[in-house]
């Protein structure tokens, strides 16, 4: 194991913690409504799309935790795990972000993310319902509420693609979505991605608050 893969794992749990703790309200409603354990588990699996093991730490969090306080702790270790990460992340692994375009290339890995499955065996879109999800998304980024951008491999010959970062306006924040292909996946790339990411949608949306919520989804 290398000295990377602890910080990255260490990183991920971070981030589904702030996304549960962001979302405190829908998880408790989702914990309410489940019939035992089990059903708790998949019901927010489910709704933070997170790994089943960071579930498990979501459903042993404490009440008292639930608080503004606590968020912010948590938000603060992430950034410094991320700002280890500068340190420690193999630098072949580094991605370049171009924005996505309305090409032959860039709508097929938009139908390889919305059409694989997530865990509960559902995808985000139905094969006939790709294109329809690609126009409105173009249209979207036309009208300066969304940056959708593809991030490229530059190590590579044909710097090939390893995944999409999509922005998305959705009141008053900026939720923040990144996919990476299954063959490029713990290789560093979405740490890269997620990394620069930040960068482009600060200047695309000044002053505005980016939400991190991990895979791509669709905006609410």
């Amino acid at each position: 194991m290398t000295t990377a893969e602890p910080t990255l794992d260490r990183r991920e749990l971070l981030e589904s913690m702030v996304r549960a703790l962001g979302r405190r309200h829908e998880v408790l409603d989702a914990i309410i409504k489940a019939n035992d354990r089990d059903g708790a588990q998949a019901a927010v699996q489910q709704l933070l799309e997170i790994p089943a093991d960071h579930v498990e730490a979501v459903l042993a969090l404490p009440l008292w935790r639930l608080n503004q306080e606590d968020l912010r702790g948590i938000q603060k270790e992430l950034e410094d795990v991320n700002s280890a990460l500068d340190w420690i992340a193999p630098a072949e692994k580094e991605v370049r972000l171009r924005p996505f375009t309305d090409s032959d290339t860039d709508r097929g890995l938009y139908r390889d993310r919305a059409t694989e499955p997530r865990a509960d065996g559902s995808t985000l879109h139905a094969a006939d319902e790709v294109d329809a999800a690609i126009v409105a998304g173009l249209a979207r980024i036309a009208d300066e509420s969304a940056a959708w951008f593809v991030a490229e491999d530059p190590a590579s010959e044909d710097g090939r693609a390893v995944g999409l970062v999509v922005g998305e306006l959705v009141n008053g924040e900026v939720e923040v979505r990144l996919w990476v292909c299954r063959d490029c996946r713990s290789q560093g790339f979405g740490t890269s991605a997620l990394k620069q990411v930040r960068r482009e949608l600060a200047a695309f949306f000044p002053g505005v608050n980016l939400v991190v919520r991990t895979p791509i989804g669709t905006p609410k």
